[in-house]
């Protein structure tokens, strides 16, 4: 008899790989199930946070002012903010953009901006008795691909002045005043600070910048430059940084304590401000563009799920036209899970104060003996920034929150073919495994075993056996084969952890 032990069980999804290439603790396939600190462990449900929009929501962010927390969610023709209690309509002239229009924007001086690529740019106070207005000193007839704040100035991207477009035009507006927006873009005047510079050593478009540190970084389809504050006379200094990697859409790119995580064309890489870094290559790359919906990749989106030390990637998988998975990257642990989604268009993290009803009893769906949720824990606090995702549906969601995805059962599950115990050429009998489960008794997993005589030979899968937590050390198999495969399987209410796992296996011989 021998037993092999994993005691690491976290460290990732590789699916790029062939799995018999894999070492102890990586994993084949996975699917709602997250890796952190030596972990496997099922991920937390989403719940509704607010209540069903009026319009499908395409865009979100949080607002945040001295007395009130609001969240601002955009559809095609409407814009609303919402403070977890009353939500109004602050749209004024109703936007024109499409689907694949995506927004841009953010917060600067306390005044929020908002752009679809489309219309011109636009601000609201934050004064609910006021709508969204066009953007001061914003020329009637330009357009801007992305607008974005930058220390106390705005940066525009890939501008149209009437009927002339400047596709590599990066447009800066004057300084604004704290509590205020900027109130000039001319840049022929010398008094201000106002500017623009053509970025066009290379030839791909503009797409979309995000700050990082003290500097902008902008990216194009194919390349990154910084853009630097320098001051007068030239204002901003722009060099290019290292690598031929770009921003595969608006919206496309998060930063975290690392680094910015960008999905580029045909990669997801790491970017600290000196060039680009795979961090996808060998271990989901191959996964996300196979499957990504070429005709729908505009929808893609990158977000952050800070309490969890995650970057969600979000894309169409397959034939959707919204984002239905999530590639998840943890970049404390530097693991890969996949997360399933229904239907997101968009996600945002930030403070989140919610109606009273939520996460108290009354709000609480689960039932006493299936709820995995800790006593008296508080998952709305506002010590937290959390991740919310808009649906088509439509609604809005809070991520880890709950057991369930908005009262749907979510199936996790954990897989791994062609294990050889060091052994691939001697005909093993696996009699057993040992799963060490962290949960809420009698939460029950589904093991699958599976055996085969060659490493690319599909697997002969056993009948499966239910793991009962609380009540059972191990679960008993007879496979013959050189090549094991393990799966593990849960669509009941309860969180689990897997610690660590014990495989019982004799050899029978090389033959």
């Amino acid at each position: 008899m021998t037993i092999i032990s994993i005691k690491d069980v976290g460290k990732g999804l590789n699916s790029d790989l062939t799995a018999e290439e894999l070492g102890p603790g990586y994993w084949s396939d996975a699917s709602n199930v997250r890796f952190t600190n030596g972990y496997a462990e099922r991920f937390g449900g989403m719940a509704s946070v607010f209540t069903a929009p009026s319009v499908t929501p395409y865009f979100l962010i949080p607002y945040q002012l001295a007395t009130v927390g609001y969240w601002v969610h955009a559809g095609l023709s409407a814009v609303y903010v919402d403070d977890g209690t009353t939500r109004t309509d602050i749209t004024g002239t109703a936007p024109t953009g499409g689907i694949d229009d995506k927004w841009t924007g953010g917060v600067i001086g306390g005044v929020l901006v908002l752009n679809n690529g489309v219309d011109k740019p636009m601000f609201w106070n934050g004064d609910t008795g006021t709508n969204l207005a066009t953007l001061t000193g914003w020329g009637a007839t330009w357009k801007a691909v992305s607008v974005r704040p930058f220390k106390n100035f705005l940066i525009a991207l890939g501008i149209t002045k009437g009927s002339s477009v400047y596709p590599h035009m990066v447009k800066w507006s004057h300084t604004a005043v704290a509590g205020t927006i900027p109130t000039s873009w001319d840049e022929a005047d010398p008094a201000l600070d106002a500017g623009e510079q053509d970025i066009a050593e290379t030839p791909d478009l503009l797409v979309d910048c995000l700050q990082l540190g003290d500097v902008n970084i902008v990216y194009k389809e194919r390349s990154m430059y910084s853009m630097s504050y320098v001051g007068a006379p030239y204002i901003f200094r722009f060099q290019r940084l290292p690598g031929d990697v770009g921003m595969l859409a608006r919206g496309c790119a998060v930063a975290t304590p690392m680094g910015h995580v960008v999905l580029s064309s045909g990669d997801i890489v790491l970017q600290a401000g000196q060039g680009a870094s795979s961090i996808a290559n060998g271990f989901v790359k191959d996964y996300v563009f196979n499957n990504l919906n070429s005709s729908a990749y505009k929808r893609a989106f990158v977000t952050s799920n800070p309490p969890k030390n995650e970057v969600w990637v979000c894309f169409p998988y397959g034939s959707a036209t919204t984002c239905n998975r999530a590639v998840v990257w943890n970049w404390v642990d530097k693991t890969w899970a996949v997360r399933t989604l229904t239907n997101v268009t968009y996600g945002a993290f930030g403070q989140f104060t919610p109606a009273s009803a939520l996460g108290t009893w009354a709000g609480d769906t689960g039932t006493w003996d299936s709820d995995s949720t800790t006593w008296n824990a508080d998952e709305y606090s506002k010590a937290q920034s959390k991740l919310l995702l808009c649906q088509s549906t439509p609604s809005i969601v809070m991520v880890d929150s709950g057991n369930t995805d908005n009262g749907s059962l979510m199936t996790a599950t954990l897989e791994r073919k062609a294990m050889h115990f060091d052994s691939p050429n001697v005909v093993k009998l696996l009699r057993a495994v040992f799963p060490r489960v962290d949960s809420t008794p009698p939460a029950t997993l589904s093991i699958q075993v599976g055996s085969s005589m060659y490493a690319d030979e599909e697997p002969t899968w056993q009948t499966a056996q239910n793991f009962i937590v609380g009540s059972q050390t191990k679960v008993d198999f007879f496979a013959t084969g050189r090549y094991f495969s393990l799966r593990i399987n849960n669509a009941d209410y309860p969180g689990w952890r897997l610690r660590t796992l014990d495989i019982d296996y004799v050899e029978q011989g090389a033959f």
